[in-house]
Formats: structure tokens, C-alpha cells, sequence
């Protein structure tokens, strides 16, 4: 009964060029173009061959309907042989062993589990069924074309044709002045080795123009002697009379000197003469303590120690300098925060000698920010 319900899948592939295998798969005809093979020196016609898919598996009624036309059995003993076809089948697939549809092609199991078809190879094409592959060979030409007069040889070369018989003699060319092989070899190279003498000159020359225009030296530029430019006249104004006993030097230059460092007012006035007597005593002057040039009021004094953009180091460096026993202050300068000492002061003495021990506590480029409101002047 396996062969006869191989027979009828047959059938049904031929006419209506699909039928399912309920539970397994469905097998369906896949059109297939005219092939050539020069390795095997065949062309096969136009075909139709047998493709399986396993995800296809719902009962389209095609086999039970050939089986109930093609037999005596009625519906319910043709379902109970199908059942067992197919029962039969999977059991062998299952097993590892593969089923051979006869004529159709091969079902198995692949490693993987998933179920693999191997087509028979038949043509299942009415339009093309029973044509046979046909073998096919190169085919050997003997004529050939008229040819083109040698520009080497100068003469045209002869034709030879099917026409001509096997044994007639072959007409030789004509010999020419380059016909010699040997000759025309040896020219070949004369060639080459003019052409390889005009490189090596080329390259030679445009070596020299190079190499001249890198060691060119360069026009010195001629200068006039028109003689110094006239400096502006130097005012000197004069100086201040100073007491010799109380004459302090300037600090050393620094690194960085700012002109809003403000630096002790080391100018004195000169003392007023005593008054005089009425006698004939002699005119004596006696020295007085510098004034200050501040009011008696506190002066107040911004001496910046530094300039953060990260808001955790101004709050380290306020905090230190709050440890040093001074009044910190903070001031946004543009996108960062000028951080420093309040100081308020009477003298300008005060304040000089506090930006100096600020200078040694916190940063040597301490300098004075802010006075009185106003602000200096940094360069």
C-alpha cells in the first residue's frame, strides 16, 4: 500500500504541483531554468523539481481524495492507511533512518532535529517532461578571418578557409625586412633601453632644478640708514627732601608685580622749623613723626590670595585662611571666585606690613583687590 500512496503523491504533484504529508510536511514543485554544464558537457532542459517544507503540516485532504478515486476503499478504511503511511514514516524519521519517496526523493532527519528533503531529480514538468539532457561540445573553428597587413612585416597575411582542401599547400608569406624574429627581439630591447636612458635623464634634470632652488639663498633685504628715531624728552621730577635715619629699601623685584600692590608710603615730609626765638639763639629743625595720609577712621583693604573656578577650593581656601585668624571674603570675577583677606587698618604702614605677612602665610601673589569700596587696577 507504501508504493501505491507513492504513486498517488505522484500523481497530485503532477497535476496540481502540491500535496501535504499531514503531521510531516508539504511537498510542492519548484520551477528550475534550462541548465549548461561545460564541466560535464551537458545541458538539461527547463524543469520542475520537488521542494519540501516542514512547516506546513495541516491535512489538505489531497491523498485521501486520491486514495477513495484510485481504490475500492471507502473514506474510513482509506483514512486508516494513510494513518498508518504516516504513522510508518514517522517512526522512521524518528529512528534516524530515512524514508525514499520512489521517484519523488528522500526525507530524513538532520542532526539538528529538523526534518530535510532530497529531491529525486525527476522533471515534474508537463511542458518539459521526457525531454532529454543533451551533450554538448565546443565547437572547433577552421576558418579564419581575413587579417590586417603586419605594421612590423609589412605585408597582409593569408586566409585559409573551409572551402580549401586539407592537402593543398599553404601559400607562404612573403618575407619582410622585420619577418626575422631574432631581429625584431633585439629592436624590442634597443627600444627599452633608449627609453630607460631618457627616464634616468628626466629624472636627473628635474633633480638639479630642485636641489638649485632649495639652496637659492634668499635677497637681503637693503636697509637705509636713516638713524635712530628721536626719543621723547625724560621730565625727572624732584624728590621729596627724606629724613637719612628713617630711609627703608624697596623690596626685590618679583615675578609677578602688579600695579595694584600698594607698597608702603615711605615718603616724609620735611619738618617744619621750629619757631624761631627772639633771641640770637641759632635756627634749629627738629624731625617729626610721619603723618598718615589715611583719616583716623578704619580703612577696610581686600587682599585677593587667589582665583578658583571649583567652588569646593574656595570653601578650602576660606576656611584656611578663617584658621589663620583673619576675616576670609569671596567675589564672583567673571566665571570665577576671587577669594581673599578683609583687613581693616588706620596707617598705611598697617596695611603694608599685613600684605606682607598674607603674602607669606597664603601666596606670595597676594595683592590689594579692593580699597575703600574702590577697585585697583592689575595688570
Amino acid at each position: 500500500m507504501s508504493k501505491q500512496i507513492t504513486d498517488i503523491i505522484r500523481g497530485i504533484l503532477m497535476e496540481e504541483d502540491q500535496v501535504c504529508l499531514p503531521g510531516i510536511g508539504t511537498l510542492r514543485l519548484t520551477p528550475q531554468p534550462a541548465l549548461i554544464s561545460p564541466i560535464e558537457g551537458k545541458a538539461t532542459p527547463p524543469s520542475e523539481q520537488v521542494s519540501f517544507n516542514a512547516n506546513l503540516v495541516l491535512d489538505d485532504g489531497r491523498i485521501l481524495r486520491g486514495l477513495t478515486e484510485s481504490t475500492a476503499l471507502d473514506r474510513t478504511a482509506a483514512q486508516a492507511e494513510l494513518a498508518a503511511f504516516l504513522e510508518q514514516t514517522k517512526e522512521n524519521l524518528d529512528a534516524g533512518r530515512s524514508v525514499t519517496l520512489e521517484g519523488i526523493g528522500r526525507l530524513f532527519r538532520h542532526f539538528d532535529g529538523q526534518l530535510r528533503f532530497t529531491a529525486g531529480g525527476d522533471n515534474f514538468s508537463k511542458a518539459s517532461f521526457g525531454l532529454p539532457a543533451v551533450d554538448i561540445r565546443p565547437i572547433a573553428r577552421t576558418e579564419k578571418r581575413a587579417a590586417t597587413s603586419d605594421p612590423m612585416l609589412g605585408t597582409p597575411l593569408a586566409a585559409s578557409t573551409d572551402t580549401a582542401p586539407a592537402s593543398a599547400p599553404q601559400k607562404k608569406a612573403p618575407g619582410g625586412i622585420l619577418y626575422d624574429p631574432e631581429l625584431r627581439k633585439i629592436l624590442w630591447y634597443v627600444a627599452a633601453f633608449l627609453g630607460s636612458i631618457a627616464l634616468l635623464c628626466l629624472l636627473y634634470l628635474l633633480g638639479t632644478t630642485i636641489a638649485s632652488a632649495l639652496n637659492d639663498e634668499p635677497t637681503p633685504i637693503v636697509q637705509t640708514d636713516e638713524g635712530p628715531a628721536p626719543q621723547p624728552p625724560i621730565i625727572r621730577k624732584p624728590l621729596p627732601p627724606v629724613d637719612a635715619g628713617r630711609v627703608v629699601p624697596d623690596d626685590p623685584p618679583r615675578l609677578r608685580q602688579t600695579d595694584s600692590e600698594d607698597k608702603p608710603d615711605r615718603s616724609y615730609q620735611q619738618t617744619e622749623p621750629a619757631a624761631q626765638n627772639n633771641t640770637d639763639q641759632t635756627t634749629t629743625t627738629t624731625p617729626t613723626p610721619a603723618r598718615s595720609s589715611t583719616s583716623s577712621s578704619s580703612n577696610v583693604a581686600l587682599i585677593a590670595t587667589g582665583l578658583y573656578g571649583s567652588s569646593r577650593n574656595v570653601e578650602k581656601n576660606i576656611a584656611r585662611i578663617k584658621a589663620a585668624g583673619y576675616d576670609a571674603f569671596s567675589s564672583p570675577d567673571g566665571r570665577y571666585t576671587r577669594v581673599g583677606v578683609r583687613l581693616e587698618y588706620q596707617t598705611e604702614e598697617e596695611r603694608f606690613n599685613a600684605l606682607n605677612r598674607i603674602r607669606r602665610l597664603f601666596s606670595e601673589d597676594a595683592f590689594v583687590w579692593e580699597l575703600n569700596g574702590e577697585r585697583m587696577s592689575v595688570q
